[in-house]
Formats: structure tokens, sequence, C-alpha cells
């Protein structure tokens, strides 16, 4: 059976599914180039149809991620600069415009009613944009079903990593923004295939909606620049303890009823504006570290609460919320806890993968668990040759062709040479794991400094992340552990050991000397695996650092066309295309 999940709005995807094993995931945005794309992901439909080898008349269901769809208009906030949270829509201007002044105070149930009609509104026109790009996909014929949105978070993150049945009970979170009118959720995965949910939060005591606010009241981008706040956080001197006493902490905690649900003092879909009335004139830097605390501080006692609520210590976590790695270094510390699975991406992007396995596992049929993330497109030799040819790249650039690049990437890599790589299928999610990755020696900060000023732009305190040998990653990581937690994804920081210090100099946080490893297994990526097998043979350095293959404000790239795009817009000398490795001097 031939099932395609869509995840319509903030970072668009869709997945596919057959006889309960995923096959491939695709986000619209690496192929339109726009990070984070709300476009209906019909590119990505056909794209990944085509990797797939799949007809549209060969599709038996087709799943959206959502019981609650909006139209495209809903999103243009996040791509814009204003730092307000409203559509661009000039109903809903006045509207919170209104409400801020003297009629809000006034009558604020008659807002509270006009925010629900006009949620109404834009329910029936996302309904009505889904029935046309439906039909541009070819798929308005098709079976639709709607799959509740922490369903699918809760789905994805269990059963990305366990077969059904299963050999034991486990406890599943999610938390993230909003989604269908909720942020957060704790369920019981049973062995014998059966669900339940023991606790959800309504969207107004988010946790991550707090986050993502503050990003904004910091002045980065919602939905995008959490992880720049996450990672300026330990800069912050110890005072910041007392803006979070100020700020945070009288805002929100578990609910006193129910230790599994949150309880907040504010709507949280306001609090940008609570921010604007309490927080001006507070040092940015405190201000991260007090969301941060505040965030490991309440998940931490909430994952606890689950804990001993159920007796249950295996856990899988999913939602945007757990993006975030310092906190996912916590909960993998926890005692509580024997093993712990974190949902790579765990994004909205996800959604589409948890769909998919929600109406498997409700249709009785076994599920696969994913056997790696290179689930996007790819590209043949004979590809690379035909674009090579038609866009003239030999009369600008030195090309040449090797059998074994992984060897020749791993002595540019030992002579401190930086290298892009593009290769096999893309990763499906927002880290790079080696397919579309920017190498480089990650023992000397020269390699920091070359990749950030020259290629990515990034801010001077975020940190770079190594992709490790297995057989090395115990050398460099601190109490590592794969039987309570696997580090395939870059998911979840560690703290490094001296080694890891001395040799991942420049993939390491400098603050706090947090790595955000990927852990390379042979048998997962043979030919990624090689190639660092190749560099530790040449350095003695079991690991190189990576970060993901775009310019700043891009997508990780997917087609030959950004990769070239990123190439020559950048301080990058050396790109292997596949086997050919395309120089610039």
């Amino acid at each position: 059976m031939k099932i395609l999940a869509i995840h319509v709005g903030h970072n668009s995807t869709v997945a596919a599914m057959e006889d309960g094993e995923i096959k491939g995931a695709l986000s619209q945005e690496k192929l339109d180039n726009k990070k984070n794309s709300a476009d209906f992901p019909v590119d990505a439909i056909r794209s990944l149809c085509r990797e797939l080898g799949w007809r549209a008349d060969e599709i038996d269901k087709v799943l959206i991620a959502s019981l609650e769809v909006f139209p495209a208009i809903c999103y243009d906030y996040l791509f814009g600069s204003t730092p307000e949270t409203q559509t661009s829509l000039s109903i809903a201007e006045l509207i919170k415009r209104a409400e801020k002044g003297i009629a809000g105070r006034l009558a604020p149930k008659a807002f509270d009613r006009l925010r629900t009609i006009r949620a109404n509104q834009l329910k029936e026109m996302g309904v009505e944009e889904l029935q046309v790009n439906l039909k541009k996909a070819g798929l308005e014929q098709k079976s639709i079903e709607h799959i509740e949105h922490h369903t699918c978070h809760a789905r994805a993150a269990f059963h990305s990593f366990c077969s059904t049945p299963s050999k034991k009970d486990a406890l599943i979170f999610t938390l993230d923004g909003s989604g269908d009118g909720l942020c957060a959720t704790v369920s019981i995965a049973r062995a014998d295939g059966g669900w339940e949910r023991l606790a959800e939060t309504p969207m107004r005591s988010s946790l991550g909606g707090i986050y993502s606010n503050t990003t904004r009241f910091l002045g980065m981008k919602i939905l995008e620049h959490e992880y720049k706040v996450m990672g300026l956080a330990p800069y912050a001197k110890s005072y910041y303890l007392k803006t979070y006493e100020k700020i945070f902490k009288p805002v929100i905690d578990l609910d006193p009823h129910n230790p599994l649900s949150f309880s907040s003092n504010v709507d949280t879909t306001k609090f940008y504006d609570y921010l604007v009335e309490n927080a001006v004139g507070e040092r940015f830097d405190n201000i991260a570290a007090a969301l941060q605390h505040l965030t490991e501080d309440l998940c931490i006692r909430w994952i606890k609460s689950g804990i001993e609520k159920t007796g249950l210590r295996d856990i899988f976590v999913g939602g945007g919320v757990f993006m975030n790695v310092k906190l996912n270094q916590r909960i993998k510390d926890l005692e509580e806890v024997d093993t712990v699975c974190f949902m790579p991406s765990c994004g909205d992007e996800s959604n589409p993968i948890g769909a998919c396995y929600d109406y498997a596992a409700r249709s009785g049929h076994p599920t696969k668990p994913l056997k790696d993330l290179f689930l996007g497109i790819g590209y043949s030799r004979e590809d690379f040759v035909d674009y090579i040819e038609k866009t003239r790249l030999s009369e600008k650039y030195k090309i040449q062709e090797f059998d074994e690049i992984e060897v020749k990437i791993a002595q540019l890599l030992a002579s401190k040479n930086v290298v892009a790589r593009f290769h096999g299928r893309c990763e499906w999610g927002a880290r790079s794991l080696g397919n579309r990755a920017i190498l480089a020696h990650p023992s000397y900060m020269e390699s920091f400094y070359t990749v950030n000023d020259l290629i990515k732009s990034r801010d001077f305190w975020m940190p770079f992340a190594p992709s490790i040998l297995e057989e090395h990653a115990s050398l460099y990581l601190q109490n590592y552990n794969p039987e309570k937690s696997e580090a395939p994804y870059m998911i979840c920081t560690y703290q490094a050991t001296e080694e890891g210090v001395a040799q991942l100099r420049a993939a390491i946080h400098q603050g706090d000397h947090t790595l955000r490893p990927q852990v390379v297994k042979k048998q997962v990526n043979p030919d990624y695996y090689r190639l660092i097998h190749e560099f530790h043979g040449l350095t003695g350095v079991g690991a190189v650092l990576n970060t993901s293959f775009n310019l700043h404000g891009y997508p990780l790239v997917a087609t030959p066309e950004q990769a070239i795009m990123t190439f020559e817009n950048s301080g990058l000398q050396y790109l292997a295309l596949g086997t050919f490795l395309i120089s610039k001097s």
C-alpha cells in the first residue's frame, strides 16, 4: 500500500510510506530554495514521487498532517521583517490594534469572539486552498484523511525508532508552539499496539510559544532562530537568574492539578506583548539564559512527573521544542530515564512521517523504524555529467573525477582545506549528515573562522558540529552510552572530553565546551564513514567538522543547481559533486 502524507504550512513537507516503511521525505524548501517555505509542496511531491518511481495513480491514500489547514497568507509574517504575530490581512491588524486600546480593556470577550470568527473564516479559506493545491498535484481524486497534529508528533517520535508490535510499553512527550489547539501531550505506546493519551495542554499555555516570541523580541526570526538564543545562553553570567525570577518564572508552571500538563498565568499567544511591557531594558544575554533555564527546568520536572505517574522509564520525544539540544542533554542525563529517543528534526516537518505511521498502526499494519534520514532526492553520475556539460562548468573551473573521491576529500581536509560534499540522496530535515555538507579539519580554529567568515556568515557565538566515527565516540563524548541514547542525528549535546576539546576545538561550543555530535556508523553511510576513516588515518583525528551546505538564510542544498549557486557565491574553493571534484584554482 502506497501512502503519501503532507504537512501544509511552515516548512511544508511530504512523506511517502509503502508497506509500513518510510521510503522518502522531502520539504518544499529543498526545491524552491526558500528556507522554511510555507508554499504547498507540489514540487516536493513531484520530485519525491519521481525519485521513488511512483505514479499518482498508484497512490492509495493521502494524509494531511493536521486537522486544521490555513491559507498561505497566514504564514506571510514568517518571511517578513515585522515582529508582529498577525498575518498580513488588514482585518487582523485592525483587530489587534483595537484590542490593545480602550476597546480591548472595556470588552475583552468581544475580541475573543472576533478572533474565533476570523479563525473560522481562515480555516474555510484553507480548506478551499487545499483542494486547489491537491488538484495541482494530481491528487484530487484520492481518499483524503486528516491526522491530528500532536498525534503526528507522537507517532513520528515512537515509530521512527520502534517496530510494531514493540518489546515494551513506552512514554511519549510532545511539545511545540501550537498545533490543532494544543502545545503539549503525554501518551503511552503499549507493546501490543495500544495507544493512550494521558494529558494535553492548550496552546494558551505554550512553552514553545514563549520561546518563539522571546526569539522575536530579541530581534530574530520566529521558528528559525531559536537555536541562536539557545547558543547565546551559555555566555550569560549567573545574574541572569534575576531576569528569570522577574520575567519568566511567574508566567508558566506545571498544572498543580495535573503535573503532566502546563498552566500559564499569561496567554502565551500574546507573550510578545508581555515582553514589551515587562522586559525592555533587560540584557539580551540574560534574557536568553533565563529563557533557556525556564525551558530546561520546566521540561525536566514535566518528564519526571510522567515517569513517576506511569512507572515507564523508556521515553520518546517529538515536537519543535525538542530541537533544543541543550534541553535534550538534560533529559539524556536523567537518572530516572532508562532509554530516550529524540525524533530528529522534530519540528512540523516530521509530522508527515508521523501521519504515515499513525495510519498504518491504526490499520493494523506492522511498521518499520527509519533506517536513516537520507530520504530525499539523489543524482546519478550521468546526471552530473549532463549538468557539467550543459552548464559548461569546465570553462570556469578545474574539474577532475576520482574513483575514490572520499580519499581525495580526506586529503584536502587533512591539508586544512574546506570542502563541500554533494553525494547520494539528500538528508531530510534540518541537519547536515554528510551528504549535503561543508567539511573541514576540526582541530584548528582557522577552520571555524574560514567556514564562518567566507561561507556561512553565522553569529560568532554559534558552534559548528562534528561527525565522529562510531568507534571514537567515547574518546570525545563524556558519558557516551548508546544503550541509553544513540547520537546519529545531531539532536543532543554532550560535554566534550579533554581529548574532544583538544582535537575538535573548531567543532565545539566555545562557551561551555559542549558538542552536538553525529556518530557515524559504517552500515548507515559507508561512503561518509570511509571519508572520515581516511581522514583519521592521515591526522589521527576520528572526526570532521560538519556544517550544512548552504548560504546563510537559505535551506540545505538539494540540487546541483543549488550546490553551484552556493559554491559561486561563497569563499568555497572545493566542491565534490558525486565523484567529480570542482575547484576554483
